[in-house]
């Protein structure tokens, strides 16, 4: 029984040292320059509300970020977003909380959050973002 607890006990310090280099070396890219960039919008579909009953829009767009690119603080005024990460890792700040996305993520940005995105990545950042805005009386 010592033995074997023993043997586990050497194995989960090998695990946590073969781990360390991976932890460090995503705290090192996070560390990367990044320079201020536009990210690439395409509109795919824009449906009107109206179709349900309701009065507004849905828009979806598809968002390419170029590695190496810090976008702009912006707001989303009027609109309530729905983004899903299709390709890289999208690193995500709202004032001081960042968070990371990975393809398949889901994230929600209400009306009057603020907000950028950062690509530390080598390859480029492609989500879809669907924006639903309401015509107010």
């Amino acid at each position: 029984m010592r033995m074997r607890t023993s043997c586990q006990v050497i194995r989960v310090f090998a695990i946590v040292a073969l781990a360390m280099p991976v932890g460090l070396g995503s705290v090192q890219a996070q560390e990367k320059s990044l320079v201020p960039g536009q990210a690439k919008i395409e509109r795919q579909v824009t449906i009107d509300l109206a179709e349900v009953g309701l009065a507004g829009q849905s828009t979806a767009v598809r968002v390419t970020i170029a590695p190496g690119i810090v976008t702009e603080d912006h707001t989303h005024a009027g609109r309530t977003s729905v983004l899903v990460v299709v390709e890289g890792a999208l690193t995500e700040v709202r004032g001081a909380i960042k968070k990371q996305y990975r393809p398949g993520d889901v994230i929600a940005v209400a009306e009057g959050v603020t907000h950028h995105a950062e690509n530390y990545g080598s390859t480029p950042i492609v989500y879809v973002e669907i924006n639903t805005s309401a015509k107010k009386p």
